[in-house]
């Protein structure tokens, strides 16, 4: 899979239109939690079109609505990939036990684990 670089904030201008499916950036800088200015959300929404290829745009009226090409998961996985590669030696075990080792975990989430690794088991 192509490794794919998202900052911090591009990852909360994703966050937005992957939650609506699509927007405008109107509607990008209506979904923040933060002010910004209506033109640095426009720059960037752009750069993540024509530059990092993570969203599409169609022409409506006088906006853009923008629409992403890849999925929450695929960045997820570039990003857990990235890390386990530069941080954690290329270890699944390293990554794995590093997320899990400051959360307290539900029964549910011990039992979904426990499901993960058993599944993973049969398959060898």
């Amino acid at each position: 899979m192509k490794e794919r670089k998202l900052t911090d904030y591009e990852l909360e201008l994703m966050d937005i239109i992957w939650k609506l499916g699509e927007a405008t950036v109107q509607d990008v800088c209506d979904g923040l939690t933060r002010k910004l200015a209506y033109t640095s959300v426009m720059t960037t929404l752009s750069l993540l079109t024509t530059k990092k290829k993570v969203l599409d745009r169609i022409k409506q009226g006088r906006s853009y609505v923008y629409r992403p090409i890849v999925t929450r998961e695929e960045i997820s996985q570039s990003l857990l990939d990235n890390l386990k590669k530069v941080l954690l030696d290329d270890s699944p075990s390293q990554l794995v036990l590093n997320l899990l080792e400051n959360e307290e975990l539900s029964s549910d989430d011990l039992a979904a684990l426990k499901a993960a690794i058993s599944k993973l088991e049969n398959k060898k």
